[in-house]
């Protein structure tokens, strides 16, 4: 099967849908299907040996140079599946669709819009959580989460003065991941709170913790590399995000065996048990007191969760389930 992975983020780093991307490609590649990408520069060096197209993904998704480029990689291409990654490549695409007609056509919606492209354009439209596809509200959505590569590793080395319970919240430091919210509620718990990340939200963050007199209790780690590592040597593992489409952390957290608490986001608000999910608009103290639960309660009420994160979460169940959505469409 011959299949052109279309994604047309303008971002500069690597996200949920950069990284969707790259993973889905390489596992299609090793179950032996032909698979090529058409992608901006930057997001495509990371995939050495496989045939792949630059576009100038800051053009519009209604610019006729766009479309016209993409128009002809699939003409050059004789590609039996169109797969559009994101909302921008999935419009693009179903502007073609009318010059597609040969080709199966797929897209994977991976974030929550004001706006979805319409599902009757496309074989099969795919959402990355069921929060997702139930806001999509269109007949015929179907949910494939996004896998997740993650090993084990040995726990990695706290900071000096490091007090328990310790927990671990992961993430670029902007609004939208509610890394205020969470400091402040970190004033009625005991323990240390480790923040992995960098961002725009960086400096605001240290002075809130100064402010609140936390400096002893909450640590800004910075980008980190290692966080299967970081998340072995902490206790648990918290999510504050305001909006997720899917929640790399909480999958990653789940199929290492950490507890997690999080805030009414996919996927945690899909596998967690419900008194594990923070209400939205809940002031500081209630987030605080998710966090002061039993932490070994926790992770035995969790169980359920982390084995379907066994089946549901990984690269292979992903990669399985969508070369099944191709070759059903492609028999309709």
């Amino acid at each position: 099967m011959k299949i052109l992975m279309l994604m047309l983020s303008d971002n500069l780093g690597v996200g949920g849908l950069e990284k969707h991307t790259r993973e889905l490609t390489k596992a299609m590649i090793a179950l032996d299907h032909q698979v090529e990408v058409a992608a901006a520069p930057q997001h495509l060096e990371d995939l050495k040996g496989v045939t792949f197209y630059p576009v100038n993904t800051r053009r519009s998704r209604n610019s006729p140079a766009l479309l016209l480029a993409i128009l002809r990689i699939i003409r050059a291409g004789n590609y039996d599946v169109l797969h559009a990654q994101g909302t921008k490549a999935a419009f693009v695409l179903q502007r073609l669709a009318p010059f597609t007609k040969r080709q199966v056509r797929v897209a994977t919606i991976h974030g929550f819009k004001s706006r979805y492209p319409k599902a009757d354009a496309f074989h099969q439209l795919i959402a990355v959580s069921q929060a997702l596809a139930n806001d999509i509200a269109q007949p015929g959505v179907t949910v494939i989460y996004n896998g997740v590569s993650v090993t084990p590793q040995a726990p990695a080395r706290l900071p000096a003065g490091t007090r328990r319970p310790v927990w671990l919240a992961v993430g670029r430091l902007a609004p939208v991941k509610g890394f205020d919210f969470l400091i402040n509620a970190f004033q009625y718990c005991p323990g240390t709170l480790l923040i992995a990340g960098d961002g725009p939200e960086q400096q605001r963050l240290e002075e809130l913790i100064n402010s609140t007199g936390q400096s002893d209790a909450v640590k800004l780690l910075g980008f980190r590399t290692d966080v299967p590592a970081l998340m072995a040597a902490v206790d648990g593992v918290v999510i504050s995000s305001e909006r997720e489409g899917f929640s790399y952390v909480c999958a990653e957290a789940l199929l290492l065996g950490k507890p997690v608490i999080s805030t009414d986001v996919p996927i945690a608000n899909e596998f967690l048990p419900e008194n594990h999910i923070i209400p939205a608009g809940a002031p500081p103290e209630v987030f605080a007191r998710h966090l002061n639960i039993n932490l070994e309660n926790a992770f035995a009420a969790q169980a359920t969760a982390r084995k379907r994160a066994q089946t549901e979460l990984t690269i292979d169940a992903m990669t399985k389930t969508t070369i099944q959505i191709y070759r059903e469409c492609s028999e309709r």
